[in-house]
This record gives structure tokens, sequence and C-alpha cells, in this order.
């Protein structure tokens, strides 16, 4: 079985905001290998519109840094696995760190969303 996998990106590497990402990559996932990457720009953004686009892409997991709790809802309730306070290194290092469970979610973010945007 296929696993798709999408990590927002900005600079090259995980993006520490959902919301900030220049672009997502989608990776495939068969039998604990990377089988294909997609690089897709981000929708316009608007409340709700990435989790949305996360869905319609297809993705079974989404592995970000700093997320706000609505868009985890809103993923959560889609299905989507998502994993949060990754440290922002190359989206395929995650991946495969992902894959090998030695995954570094050990990052704080260093702002408090909820006191001055809602996503």
């Amino acid at each position: 079985m296929i696993m798709k996998i999408a990590i927002p990106v900005e600079n090259n590497l995980l993006s520490q905001h959902f919301g900030h990402a220049e672009k997502f990559l989608f990776f495939d996932v068969e039998d604990g290998k990377i089988i294909s990457t997609e690089i897709a720009p981000t929708p316009e953004h608007m409340e709700g519109s990435f989790p949305e686009w996360i869905k319609q892409n297809k993705a079974d997991v989404l592995i970000v840094s700093g997320i706000g709790p609505k868009a985890v809802e809103i993923l959560n309730d889609s299905g989507i696995t998502v994993i949060t306070n990754a440290v922002p290194e190359k989206p395929r290092k995650i991946v495969e760190d992902f894959i090998n469970n030695k995954l570094d979610t050990s990052y704080e973010e260093v702002c408090n969303h909820d006191e001055h945007h809602h996503h």
C-alpha cells in the first residue's frame, strides 16, 4: 500500500509554520521506500484552505514544525495523521527518518500563535 506524506517547504527546508509554506512536497512511500516525489505550489492562504488542499491531494500524513490547532482538527477529521514539532530539515531526510521511526519531534515553536492571529 502506498502512503502519501505531505511536507510544507520554505527555503528548501521544512517550513517552521504550516500556513507560511511557499510549496509542499508530496512523497509516495511504499514498502519503507520513497517511490516518487511531487512538488506543488501552495493554494491561496485563507482560513481552512491549506487543510482542504492537503485533503484534495490525498495525503495520509502531514509532517510539520508548527501548525494551528484548528488546522490539526480539520486534518484529523479528514483521516490525515498530523505529526507536529518536526525539526526543520531537508524534506527527504524528514520522510526517511519518519519511515525509519527516527523522526526528531523535539522542535519548539518560538511564538504562541493563539495570541496574535488565527488560522
